[in-house]
């Protein structure tokens, strides 16, 4: 079930109001995205997780990669562990409430998978005009694809109410 406002400032954090059955999902969908970054970071899937960094030169860039490569891995395995955490933390509760660096946790590990999920989609800006029909094989992953950005934007929402805040 969708919620008004799934994701809110609260004085105690952020509290997350995502029901416990798409939270497992999503620590499922997490979970295979990190299983699949381990076996394979060149797979093309992965390129907007691991992006050319100069593009107007390649020997630059092979180097930027061999010099960095390894540590941005490491940084998104943390991240989606630490989140697939989070989301398996509390059970069967329809909400959880997370401190701000537990929350930017989870926003970077959703949008590594939404990113994914574009790339395998080849979505462009203008993919939403005509979406899928539910015949359609690619219908399913414009769906998540479509939730993960609702999602996103309520967690953005919630960061940009707590720098107001301030």
């Amino acid at each position: 079930m969708f919620r008004k406002e799934p994701v809110r400032r609260e004085d105690d954090g952020y509290r997350v109001d995502v029901d416990a059955a798409h939270r497992r999902v999503l620590a499922d969908l997490l979970g295979q995205l990190r299983d699949s970054i381990i076996d394979s970071t060149d797979d093309d899937r992965f390129r907007r997780l691991f992006p050319v960094a100069y593009h107007q030169d390649p020997d630059h860039d092979v180097e930027y990669q061999r010099l960095m490569h390894g540590e941005l891995l490491a940084s998104r395995l943390d991240t989606v562990t630490n989140a697939v955490t989070l989301l398996q933390r509390d059970g069967d509760r329809d909400d959880m409430v997370l401190t701000a660096t537990e929350l930017d946790s989870l926003m970077r590990s959703l949008n590594d998978l939404r990113l994914v999920i574009g790339t395998l989609l080849d979505v462009q800006e203008n993919d939403y005009d005509d979406p899928p029909g539910p015949d359609d094989p690619s219908f399913a992953h414009f769906q998540l694809y479509g939730y993960l950005g609702w999602l996103l934007e309520w967690v953005v929402q919630a960061q940009q109410d707590t720098l107001d805040d301030e």
